[in-house]
């Protein structure tokens, strides 16, 4: 389908949780670590506490928000996961 402006949506059928007509490299980065298509690991030195303790903050809301941080939440997250399982 074509829209108003020209472009065809069929085409523009980007990565799951980012807009495709935007770029957004940490979402599309946090789009494939959720995915399982990019496989992270910690690192043996960091805290895990340290992550969950970002985590809590961000989500309560203690940080500006902006693309980037959410993108980072998602990926902590899905580190925390990994290390829970």
């Amino acid at each position: 389908m074509v829209t108003d402006d020209g472009r065809d949506d069929d085409l523009d059928t980007g990565v799951p949780d980012s807009d495709p007509r935007h770029i957004d490299p940490a979402g599309d980065l946090a789009d494939a670590v959720e995915a399982g298509d990019l496989e992270l690991e910690l690192d043996d030195e960091q805290d895990v506490d340290e992550l969950r303790e970002f985590l809590e903050r961000a989500e309560a809301g203690e940080f500006d928000a902006d693309p980037s941080l959410e993108a980072t939440v998602r990926i902590v997250r899905s580190l925390l996961n990994d290390v829970e399982e």
